[in-house]
């Protein structure tokens, strides 16, 4: 069924090989960023969350 109806639109196959590599060029650069990105930045955000070593804003919702 998907197939009759991709066949009915013209040019259907470029938008099909265009989208496979807007999918494909995203993930690889993606990959590239955290490939070449700073390990000590990305440590330390992993860590954040779990740190007290940040500054809290003055709104403390602890009661």
């Amino acid at each position: 069924m998907f197939k009759q109806f991709i066949s009915r639109i013209p040019g259907a196959d470029l938008y099909m090989v265009g989208s496979f590599l807007t999918f494909f060029l995203f993930f690889v650069l993606v990959g590239l960023y955290l490939w070449l990105a700073d390990k000590k930045h990305i440590d330390q955000m992993s860590r954040l969350p779990l740190s007290d070593s940040c500054p809290t804003d003055a709104t403390d919702y602890q009661s």
